[in-house]
């Protein structure tokens, strides 16, 4: 994910964060040899429609279940909240891939150690069975997550487990994470890395780095007027949405930076390596920030 957009180079990033930081905390380091999966299905395509929730009714291909966590000592987050926005995240994963997500569980904890001590307590003791993956919402390891707004990472699931959906980086025998700020803000303007407004118009690197960019009130607080119209900016929880689609793919490519949308990795795999690809923010936010062959290579590592 990202928080701002700082400079020209970021915007072709989207900002290369810490959403792919090891696990949380450490999972395997990708192979040096692990590239992004060939593009051998068919990924939506570049100028497909942009996703609308009554577009994404139907039947799914199957689920992807997840548990939520709430780190205590970061954040409170209401159940129904939180499941509201896995309902909007499970809209957009339908539309890439044809999977939902299925949430199994809900549980308020209190962190003592890592993220990855919470999920492996909450994995082994705790869990009713085990998901193929865990939305913790949490300021994250140091921070990162409210750093950044969200991170990527997977842990050793309990003793026999297989997950169904298999990463060409993490294997089956993991639990992926998505280490998610409950309340970041798309496109803020005038915080200046605060928490507080401290201008009416951008300053530092905010508004796609363009300093002096209005404020105007969105979705409860101080947004960038350039942001308003954006797909991510559509429904007060999209962001976010997005956000947990975003880092439930990173380990279905390289498990690295060069997942995200726009890259050279990227441009390569799909084959935009032509003069007339130009990068384009709103097919980005359409992709959730991460290369369309990603969601085909999730299809592909389905294996109930």
């Amino acid at each position: 994910m990202y928080r701002k957009i700082l400079a020209p180079l970021v915007l072709l990033l989207l900002a290369a964060l810490a959403c792919n930081l090891p696990d949380g905390g450490s999972p395997p380091s990708p192979s040096p040899t692990a590239t992004a999966v060939p593009d051998t299905a068919s990924p939506p395509t570049s100028g497909s429609p942009t996703p609308t929730l009554p577009e994404l009714t139907g039947e799914a291909m199957g689920g992807f279940q997840i548990a939520i966590l709430v780190d205590l000592s970061s954040e409170p987050v209401a159940r129904a909240a939180a499941e509201a926005v896995l309902q909007e995240a499970s809209a957009l994963l339908q539309y890439q891939t044809g999977f939902v997500f299925d949430v199994i569980d809900f549980r308020q904890m209190e962190r003592t150690g890592t993220i990855n001590q919470m999920a492996s307590t909450y994995l082994n003791t705790l869990a009713p069975q085990t998901p193929n993956g865990l939305v913790i919402f949490s300021y994250g390891d140091d921070g990162l997550a409210k750093l950044y707004g969200g991170y990527s990472g997977w842990v050793v699931g309990p003793e026999g487990y297989r997950n169904t959906f298999v990463s060409p980086v993490a294997g089956d025998q993991h639990v992926y994470l998505a280490v998610m700020h409950w309340n970041e803000q798309y496109g803020e303007c005038g915080y200046g890395g605060s928490d507080e407004v401290v201008s009416q118009t951008s300053i530092g690197g905010e508004c796609r780095n363009q300093p002096g960019t209005a404020c105007v009130q969105q979705s409860g607080y101080s947004m960038c007027a350039n942001t308003v119209d954006s797909l991510y900016a559509s429904t007060p929880t999209y962001f976010l949405a997005a956000g947990i689609v975003h880092e439930f793919i990173h380990p279905f490519g390289t498990g690295t930076n060069d997942d995200h949308y726009g890259t050279p990795h990227c441009q390569e795999a799909m084959g935009w390596t032509d003069a007339t690809w130009t990068f384009s923010v709103e097919e980005a936010e359409k992709f959730n920030v991460q290369c369309p062959n990603l969601y085909a290579a999730f299809d592909r590592g389905y294996r109930p």
